[in-house]
């Protein structure tokens, strides 16, 4: 008797479920790190994070400069309970994508400042659902590499940009 693929889902479909999910990771990681400048404002108020013209813009810059690197960290495990698999070159390949992305969020600092808020607060809805499509199984080469080239452009193009600060 000859059996029908009906129910095998397709690849197509897989890869769009990864990316989704990925997607959520994606936004989960900077609403934390927004979350947690939030709570250290809340609870302290009078730190010397907080100055008396720039209000507590320190908790935030402190939330970008060391926990974009705990977010990447905490990446894997998110991705795993989300069922995001393989979880390992997912969160290492989208490391590399959101290097690439804040590089060039620091070279727009001096030209569009709400570009480059916008540009960092999506760059892990941007990263990591190209992660994902770069590591699904059995996807042709050339959908690969495409988004490998694109972000490798995307960090020497921001790396040339004039006024990049060394």
């Amino acid at each position: 008797m000859i059996q029908s693929q009906a129910n095998v889902p397709s690849l197509g479909a897989k890869p769009a479920k990864r990316m989704l999910l990925a997607g959520v990771v994606g936004i989960i990681l900077p609403v934390s790190l927004l979350a947690w400048a939030l709570l250290m404002v809340t609870l302290f108020p009078e730190s010397a994070q907080c100055g008396e013209y720039t209000g507590c813009l320190g908790y935030l810059v402190a939330a970008w400069v060391a926990g974009r690197w705990v977010a990447i960290a905490v990446a894997w495990p998110l991705l795993f309970l989300l069922r995001v698999r393989p979880a390992w070159p997912v969160a290492i390949l989208a490391a590399l994508f959101l290097m690439a992305i804040w590089r060039l969020a620091d070279a727009l600092w001096a030209v569009d400042i709400d570009a480059t808020l916008t540009l960092i607060l999506l760059s892990g809805v941007i990263a990591y659902p190209f992660a994902a499509l770069v590591a699904t199984p059995r996807l042709p080469r050339p959908w690969r590499a495409l988004p490998v080239v694109l972000f490798g452009a995307l960090y020497l193009l921001a790396t040339l940009l004039p006024g990049f600060p060394d």
